[in-house]
């Protein structure tokens, strides 16, 4: 176990995980040529989002979030995402950050940092989970469900 961990070291282009002797699978991935970038905070978030087969698509590992308990932006990968985004021609920034005030303030840095591209950044929807039950909802929640409502879509073919 030691000698995995002594060869496993984070991409300091991407923030996922790799091997010490080779290239990222991620950012340095000579199969597939994506045109879009998902921003998470953590391992954690990266894995769970390539469990669900929804996303094709690089990743970016932020490594956390800002935050006023000492995480600082500069110890973040946001200048190395802004660097692959220009670098890499990317299309859209897709920012699936927490739904908490420091995934939020950090998403709102990111998107800034990226103005000066003319990349698309989306985030990812907010609100009532599928399955849900409304009174079981917190407030902030709601709030967001309701800021976030979308019109419904009818099939008048």
């Amino acid at each position: 176990m030691a000698q995995v961990y002594k060869n496993v070291i984070r991409c300091q282009s991407c923030g996922t995980l790799k091997s010490n002797s080779l290239g990222c699978n991620n950012c340095e991935n000579s199969k597939e040529k994506y045109n879009k970038i998902c921003v998470v905070e953590d391992i954690a978030d990266q894995w769970s989002i390539e469990n669900s087969n929804i996303y094709k698509g690089y990743f970016h590992i932020l490594g956390g979030t800002i935050s006023s308990a000492g995480q600082r932006k500069e110890d973040l990968l946001i200048n190395s995402l802004v660097e692959r985004v220009s670098r890499e021609n990317i299309e859209e920034v897709i920012l699936a950050t927490s739904a908490t005030v420091e995934g939020q303030t950090t998403a709102y840095y990111i998107e800034d940092s990226l103005k000066k591209t003319s990349t698309k950044v989306t985030k990812l929807a907010q609100g009532l989970p599928v399955g849900g039950e409304i009174e079981s909802l917190d407030d902030g929640t709601l709030y967001s469900a309701f800021k976030n409502r979308t019109g419904i879509k009818t099939n008048s073919d």
